[in-house]
């Protein structure tokens, strides 16, 4: 087997997960984006009682300058986005399935995103047990 096959079976293998945390990276991305305008609130949450008070409230302050903590800001949003290319990377990688046959798509899928045995799938398919990673692999091989 190629290191690009076992690399697209880990990939296909975690692909929900990916496509999950794209959607989670896009999000912090976001929050990030929002800190460097200045429109998010940052600071002690106060109780209902403490926001009834008439008497001042402690605040806490960032030990941290403005341009230390924006330089911190701009240094996180190029790793969440370096993070994010490699999963949009990883996802497209995965995506390389569709150019399988259908028996063969559905076979890998039944492998990886069931829970149905291997026995089952063999009789499904009508390859004997041991042959069937055999037989996904080779056509693997010849698309990637």
């Amino acid at each position: 087997m190629k290191a690009s096959t076992r690399i697209f079976l880990a990939v296909y293998r975690e692909k929900y997960r990916i496509k999950r945390d794209i959607d989670e990276t896009n999000l912090e991305i976001l929050k990030v984006v929002q800190d460097m305008k200045g429109l998010s609130h940052h600071g002690v949450e106060m109780t209902p009682e403490q926001m009834r008070s008439s008497l001042p409230m402690p605040k806490t302050v960032s030990p941290s300058t403005g341009d230390e903590r924006m330089l911190w800001l701009i240094e996180r949003k190029d790793e969440l986005e370096k993070k994010l290319d490699w999963l949009a990377y990883s996802l497209l990688q995965a995506e390389k399935a569709s150019l399988l046959c259908p028996e063969d798509q559905s076979m890998l899928h039944d492998l990886y995103h069931t829970s149905k045995s291997l026995d089952r799938i063999a009789e499904e398919y009508g390859y004997a047990r041991g042959k069937i990673h055999s037989h996904l692999y080779r056509e693997l091989d010849k698309i990637l």
